[in-house]
């Protein structure tokens, strides 16, 4: 999901302070306007403040527990050898455009009970937030939001959008507002991240097949490595906290935004030794790519499962790749060797 960050006050980037920050609801509040140049509505249960918050992630927590997620990871390995299969027959062609974001739409659409909307997401690109036009705008986005709602209503079919409205909140139902802001966030933050992290994990296995051959050997455990791909390539790099909760206030000052930065943590060489290196093995690895504490990704085992089956894929090939042609960028110093942006990826068997 990206993210349009307000200009922040200041920034928290340290490990130990971000996991007290994140936790500390009171003086780090969730209660703000994000994306306010594309959107004007919360993100729920993103923007919203306990005990509110946690109302609306229990009510949608059903729906991405383990378990749930874990029902789907056959369907999972079938799309992925597929379209991996698919993808190294050819030649040249874009990983993002031609493998990555189809296979993450193809799952998507199993876990919302939507697979008649896989094309129209694909062909929104990477970041819902620049569909079509490539400019931030949302409008592809609201208009499918209107769309769905529309038809939630009328109940035809059983799928997520049918259940979110379904849900009760303290004896009220969700209103269109709110149901604009959970399935807007479904739709927006499992998109981007994940495409990011998969092609990461190609993008790191071309250059380091060492590491490839060491997985292919089984002398590297799996969960280590997704969770170091994670670390290493934080697909969300920050999120803005504001000290004064925005909810019905009359005047809010400016300098109320608090950067989280979550990368800055995942690189904190008090925590990681050698943080600017991807090491699949790493034993200790308490990364903050889903955040921490009550606003910890809820979205995070959809996006361990998706990158776990992509990953044993990739081992299962009886070759290795290399890259022919590539558009990244990268975070500027110190960490100018770590993508901020995958544009393009081109990669070929070898």
């Amino acid at each position: 999901m990206s993210v349009f960050n307000s200009k922040s006050s200041r920034a928290i980037t340290s490990h130990s302070e971000l996991r007290k920050a994140l936790r500390d609801t009171a003086n780090y509040s969730s209660d703000l306007q994000g994306d306010a140049d594309v959107r004007d509505y919360r993100q729920i249960p993103l923007e919203v403040d306990p005990p509110r918050h946690h109302l609306y992630r229990a009510a949608l927590a059903p729906f991405f527990v383990k378990p749930t997620i874990e029902k789907n990871v056959e369907v999972f390995r079938d799309h992925a050898k597929e379209m991996v299969t698919q993808y190294f027959q050819g030649e040249g062609k874009d990983l993002i455009e031609s493998l990555v974001l189809p296979l993450v739409m193809k799952n998507l659409g199993t876990i919302y009970g939507r697979p008649q909307d896989v094309s129209e997401w694909i062909s929104w690109g990477p970041d819902v937030w620049t569909a079509k036009s490539g400019v931030r705008d949302g409008v592809v986005l609201h208009n499918y939001l209107d769309r769905i709602y529309e038809e939630a209503l009328l109940a035809k079919t059983k799928d997520i959008w049918t259940e979110i409205l379904e849900i009760d909140i303290e004896g009220t139902s969700i209103t269109p507002i709110e149901f604009r802001g959970i399935a807007g966030v479904l739709l927006a933050g499992g998109r981007d991240t994940v495409v990011k992290l998969l092609t990461g994990i190609v993008w790191h296995l071309a250059k380091a097949p060492a590491d490839l051959a060491k997985l292919r050997a089984g002398e590297i455990d799996l969960n280590s490595a997704i969770q170091e791909f994670l670390r290493f390539l934080s697909p969300l790099p920050s999120m803005n906290r504001t000290t004064f909760p925005e909810t019905e206030a009359e005047a809010l000052p400016a300098n109320r935004y608090v950067e989280m930065s979550f990368i800055s943590g995942n690189f904190d060489q008090e925590v990681f030794e050698n943080p600017l290196e991807i090491n699949l093995q790493r034993a200790r690895n308490p990364h903050l790519s889903f955040g921490f504490g009550p606003h910890t990704c809820l979205g995070n085992h959809m996006a361990e499962f998706q990158a776990r089956v992509f990953l044993e894929t990739l081992i299962e090939l009886d070759f290795f790749w290399k890259i022919i042609g590539e558009s990244i960028l990268f975070h500027n110093a110190p960490l100018e060797r770590v993508p901020e942006k995958f544009i393009s990826l081109n990669v070929i068997a070898i």
